[in-house]
């Protein structure tokens, strides 16, 4: 955590929402932060040269840098973007939304909650009916669903505040003694109004990877994003087996097509992070962004000479998918099988892309990035 006192401001970051994409980097106007791997996830390291401003927690689209000023949340192009432009990740028409919840559902990172209420007075409407010669057989009591029929003295008695009018007890009782109509069922404009409702979107956590908009079936759901631009990717640099950008893409938005050559497909989710970029191990693609409103921010593009060690810890059974998964690994460049089990060094092929850390059947690998020393 980075802290201004005298001001009031604070910077807090959550690691189990960083991707490790590097965008705090790219555009922290000091060059006072740095993300770096540790095993499976990511730590971050704050220079004395920190302004506290909140530009690295505006640009974050994952969630995992918070700024507070003064107690209020967001730096001043959260400010900016949100509150002059009314800049809005998702937008919910809540007159086409059906409150299904699929958006909620599908969403990769909880960052939507749909809140639905059902007005059971309203969806209750029908007709009961109890006649003659109830031979108390209790049918109608062990098959209603809500616990609605009892039998009294002989006959059958039916609480109106449980019944749903589903029609079972009329359609069991073998003596006609139960006569139930629904009409909730059936009327289909009062079914629509007893069923209302809200969508919440954490702004903060959301990716703005569009999942959840081609999970709509009313198309009710429309994504902003805060950036756009292009991505460029070279066929010369790209290794043939490699799919590193496709594994480690936060928003899912890459794939492959390999007729007849492999090509680099980008699709609509990507919200121009840069994981992809950092740590392709061919330095094949390139990304180019630029804010869609006004505003003048300078995204750098970070060279920082770091050594990157992977550690391989008692417990390795040789099996050997990390040496298979990891692009660079012939000639034992990163990491090899050696004597029935891995072996990690330090090396400069190494991205810290941390597919053998996630693949690791054990468990028992790790990568680390240091800033070299120089």
């Amino acid at each position: 955590m980075a802290r201004d006192e005298e001001r009031g401001n604070y910077l807090y970051f959550v690691p189990d929402k960083c991707v490790g994409c590097g965008m705090c980097e790219s555009v922290c106007p000091k060059m006072a932060i740095a993300v770096y791997r540790n095993g499976s996830g990511f730590e971050v390291e704050i220079g004395k040269s920190c302004a506290v401003c909140g530009t690295c927690s505006d640009f974050c689209q994952f969630g995992a840098l918070s700024f507070y000023r003064n107690g209020k949340e967001g730096g001043i192009y959260s400010e900016i973007l949100k509150e002059e432009m009314g800049f809005k990740k998702i937008e919910v028409d809540l007159d086409s939304c059906i409150l299904c919840s699929l958006c909620m559902k599908n969403c990769p990172r909880d960052a939507i909650k749909v809140v639905r209420r059902v007005d059971l007075k309203k969806l209750r409407k029908g007709e009961i009916s109890i006649g003659d010669g109830c031979i108390e057989c209790r049918l109608c009591v062990e098959n209603c669903p809500t616990k609605a029929v009892k039998i009294y003295h002989g006959k059958p008695v039916i609480d109106e505040s449980k019944c749903i009018y589903c029609e079972i007890c009329s359609k069991v009782c073998p003596m006609d003694v139960i006569s139930v109509r629904c009409d909730s069922c059936r009327i289909f404009e009062q079914r629509k109004d007893a069923v209302s409702g809200t969508v919440i979107v954490d702004e903060h956590t959301c990716s703005t990877c569009g999942i959840c908009r081609e999970n709509c079936p009313t198309g009710a759901i429309e994504i902003n994003r805060i950036f756009e631009g292009e991505q460029r990717w070279s066929k010369e640099r790209c290794f043939e087996d490699c799919t590193v950008c496709r594994d480690i893409c936060p928003n899912e938005a890459i794939s492959y097509s390999y007729e007849p050559e492999k090509t680099v497909i980008f699709s609509d989710r990507c919200n121009y992070c840069g994981t992809c970029e950092r740590y392709c191990p061919g330095g094949a693609i390139e990304i180019d962004r630029r804010l869609k409103e006004e505003i003048e921010v300078e995204f750098r593009k970070v060279k920082e000479e770091r050594r990157r060690e992977i550690r391989v810890a008692d417990g390795c059974i040789g099996c050997g998918i990390c040496e298979s998964i990891c692009p660079v690994s012939k000639d034992g460049k990163t990491i090899e099988i050696v004597g029935g089990r891995a072996e990690g060094k330090v090396s400069e092929y190494c991205t810290a892309c941390g597919l053998c850390v996630v693949n690791c059947p054990v468990g028992v690998i790790a990568v680390r990035e240091f800033r070299e020393e120089v």
